[in-house]
């Protein structure tokens, strides 16, 4: 692996807890949960790598694994990586360069490719949206928040895509995301921006991609309520 795999980190509202690690045990766990989702939930067996309960592949070892939990019964729910680029000089390898043609070659603005990281296997189980628990808040969010209940899985999720990306220095986000993920982050003041058409890639799925920055600048002005919970001090 490359960088050195830091402790496991948590935060956490009297629901949920985020964990971010890439501890061989945390990885397995979140490879279990991706099973659940992908391969139980959604049938993917014969689109995925999977060994024993678990879905995996080569970009595990290159990413970092953030897990959110449930308080009440330590379940795991939701589950997303970042993989971080290779850093040499064959450019970032990073998944969605496995769709042809690469859509990375649709950026049109100059990008050191050492700070370019895929989000990843971002999902929550099916069960946990029928979930609702009473609402709360993390540290620093706005109480008047209008984000729906169910969203907070998401923004714990994109929190710790944010955390991953700060401690491995990536300034620009790339994905291959389902259509309604991109609007229901929209919603949040999440904008990926499209690279080219959808693909047929595990389903239709969007090619895109985002500077860090401007999703921050962006929920700044427009989810005051929300940026706190997703872009900690």
């Amino acid at each position: 692996m490359t960088n050195a795999a830091p402790s496991i980190e948590s935060f956490e509202d009297k629901n949920l807890s985020l964990q971010i690690s890439r501890s061989p045990d945390h990885v397995g766990r979140c490879q279990r949960l991706r099973y659940k989702v992908y391969c139980v939930e959604r049938g993917w067996y014969d689109e995925v790598r999977i060994s024993k309960g678990h879905e995996l592949d080569a970009y595990d070892n290159r990413a970092h694994h953030a897990l959110l939990i449930r308080n009440d019964n330590g379940e795991g729910i939701g589950v997303v990586r970042l993989v971080i680029p290779s850093r040499d000089d064959d450019g970032p390898d990073l998944p969605i360069q496995e769709i042809t043609p690469d859509p990375l070659t649709l950026i049109k603005e100059p990008l050191d490719w050492n700070r370019v990281a895929e989000v990843s296997r971002f999902a929550v189980t099916r069960e946990a949206r029928n979930w609702m628990p009473a609402a709360a808040y993390m540290n620093g969010a706005d109480r008047s928040s209008s984000v729906p209940r169910s969203s907070i899985f998401s923004i714990f999720l994109m929190r710790a895509i944010v955390l991953m990306a700060r401690a491995n220095n990536i300034e620009y986000l790339c994905a291959t995301m389902e259509p309604s993920l991109i609007l229901h982050l929209g919603r949040m003041g999440i904008r990926f921006d499209p690279l080219g058409e959808p693909k047929e890639y595990h389903g239709l799925r969007q090619p895109c991609y985002a500077s860090l920055a401007r999703i921050e600048s962006d929920m700044r002005r427009d989810r005051p309520d929300v940026h706190p919970m997703v872009f900690p001090d």
